[in-house]
Formats: C-alpha cells, sequence, structure tokens
C-alpha cells in the first residue's frame, strides 16, 4: 500500500500531465474517494492501540501495562491510523472500483483527505487506467516502416560492400581482423531492422497516453532492474553516473523515455492483436511446455497460472510479430 501525506503533490503532477497533453504522451491518473465508517475503524484501532500497548515502557508503568491514553500519545495517531488502514483499506478500495466500474492496472496510491479519531475516515485512491489506442490502417503504417527498412539495408550493404572493397586494396591497414565485418547483413539481422523501423512507425501512428502512475511505477521498476544489473557487475550508481557523465536526473528522464516508449509499443501491439482475433491455443501453450525437458519442473509450471498467461502472451506476440512482418 502506497499511502501520500497529502493530496498537493498528485494534484500537481496532474496538472503537470495536462500541461504535456499537447502530443497526449501522458494521461493524468483516474481516482476514487473512499469512506470508511467509524463503526468500522474503531473496532480495529483499539484493537491496534493494544497490539502497540504491549510493547510500550512508559515511566511508571510496567513494559505492556501503561494506559491505552497515554501508548496512544507514545506511539502516535499517525502510526496506529496505518496500521489500521492496512486493514482496511485493500478491501475498501476493491469494492468501490468495482462499484464506480473502473479498470485499474497499477497498484493503487492513497491520498488521506480526513482521518480523524471519531469520525469517518475519507482518502482519495489513485491508478492508471488500460489506455485507448486508436488504431488506424496499421498495416499501411507498417508496410512503410518496412519501406524504409529496405532502404536502410540497401544503404548499409552497400556501405558494407564499399568498406569491403577498401579493405581488400589495404585502404585500412591490417590492425583489425575484419574476417566478418564485410559481409552483407543476414537475415537475423534484417528482420530485427524490420521490426525497429515497423516499431516506430506504429509509435509514432498511434501513440496511446500513458498513466503517469503506470510509467513511473515502470520507471522504478526498470531503475530497480539496472541497480541490480550494476550489483552483480560489482558496480557502483555512483560510478556508474560517473563513467556515464550523467546526472541522476538525466538518467531518470532517459529511462523515463525508453519505458514510455516500450509501454506504448506493447498496448498497440495488443490492440493489433485484439484486432486480428489472435490467440494462443491450448495446443500451442502445451507444446511450449514440452520444450521444458525436466518433468518435474514442466508439472510445477504446468500448475503455475502466472507462468500459464505468460506463455500465451509470449506467444500472442510472436504472432503478432510474424503477421507484421508478412505485410
Amino acid at each position: 500500500m502506497s499511502m501520500s501525506k497529502t493530496s498537493k503533490n498528485q494534484t500537481q503532477a496532474n496538472e503537470e500531465v495536462k500541461k504535456d497533453s499537447k502530443k497526449s504522451i501522458i494521461a493524468p491518473n483516474d481516482s476514487v474517494k473512499i469512506t470508511l465508517k467509524w463503526s468500522s475503524v474503531e473496532p480495529l484501532y483499539k484493537k491496534s492501540l493494544n497490539k502497540f500497548a504491549k510493547n510500550v515502557k512508559a515511566e511508571g508503568f510496567r513494559v505492556g501495562k501503561a494506559p491505552l491514553a497515554i501508548v496512544e500519545q507514545k506511539v502516535g495517531f499517525e502510526k496506529i491510523a496505518d496500521e489500521v488502514l492496512r486493514e482496511l483499506l485493500p478491501e475498501a478500495y476493491t469494492a468501490q472500483v468495482k462499484k464506480e466500474n473502473k479498470k485499474p492496472i497499477t497498484s493503487p496510491e492513497f491520498n488521506p483527505l480526513s482521518l480523524e479519531k471519531g469520525q469517518d475516515w475519507s482518502l482519495e485512491a489513485f491508478f492508471s487506467l488500460l489506455p485507448e489506442v486508436k488504431l488506424g490502417d496499421y498495416k499501411k503504417v507498417a508496410k512503410k516502416g518496412k519501406t524504409e527498412a529496405a532502404k536502410f539495408v540497401e544503404q548499409r550493404n552497400a556501405e558494407i560492400k564499399k568498406e569491403a572493397e577498401a579493405h581488400e586494396k589495404g585502404e585500412h591497414g591490417d590492425d583489425h581482423d575484419h574476417k566478418h565485418s564485410h559481409e552483407p547483413l543476414g537475415e537475423n539481422e534484417i528482420k530485427e531492422i524490420n521490426l525497429q523501423h515497423i516499431f516506430k512507425n506504429l509509435v509514432d501512428a498511434f501513440a496511446p497516453a500513458i498513466g503517469e502512475l503506470l510509467l513511473r511505477q515502470e520507471t522504478q521498476a526498470e531503475y530497480e532492474r539496472l541497480l541490480e544489473q550494476l550489483k552483480q557487475y560489482n558496480i557502483s550508481p555512483e560510478d556508474y553516473l560517473q563513467k556515464r557523465g550523467v546526472t541522476i536526473e538525466q538518467l531518470s528522464q532517459e529511462l523515463a523515455g525508453t519505458v514510455l516508449s516500450r509501454l506504448q509499443l506493447d498496448f498497440i501491439m495488443a490492440a493489433i492483436s485484439q484486432a486480428e482475433k489472435l490467440e494462443a491455443t491450448d495446443e500451442e501453450v502445451q507444446k511450449e511446455l514440452l520444450q521444458i525437458t525436466n518433468l518435474k519442473m514442466r508439472q510445477e509450471v504446468e500448475k503455475n497460472q502466472d507462468y500459464i498467461t505468460q506463455i500465451k502472451a509470449n506467444l500472442l506476440q510472436r504472432k503478432t510479430l510474424d503477421l507484421l512482418l508478412a505485410l
């Protein structure tokens, strides 16, 4: 559960989002308001207070024997309230988004609006919704990307040929081994170039607005993955920034840009898959599972619904890529 101290930061974030609406790159967060009746809060408040009381030390009293009024003063209302909210909010949030027919795709962030002892509690929950992808003539756009890719491949192969001829004449000397560097682009390289040009054109044409919270959460996840990679290579974040000559703010912007493009492409690909009614059949999923040669591991995977869902997502992505490349 993510809790903010005030709605001011959230309001400012949404205002910044609106300012950036020229290209509709980032969408404001959606929200619901949640009311927790004091009659539901009070029993849990007392329960939490008694829980804290067991470990509170107060002058003149043995540990765990201090009056609840003193315990409340020493622990603080905010800490007790946080315990209560952790227990009440998940169910209340789920009920409210269902009531308002909202379909969040992110974990929520909560802003307390009014938390007072003896009165109903009021909070606001912020989240991102599924972006709307206005898919136009994507086949025409993808074909344009393939045309650009073909020109790029032709130009690059011409450059490779020119470099090879210069090398044969000895114009580059013999200081490097160019055994494979002067061969024309291979099939896999051409496929990758085609996809990159198709992707760029699709994002330029149909870029959906991505929810601010979704972008922020995914960027944070990307940053944490980077930190993990650096840790594996025994590189500190400070050394990494210094070697690249960038500040933490510049790195954050760079990661956010990368994540934004990836999310936009993911949603566009999903929209194409849906438009073409592509699906991953049980037979195809089973075929993927059979590639796991370890029988015990395969049986465990078959019981893991998250893994099965990921297999289906990978199959759909593969089919969508094949569709685009075949245009």
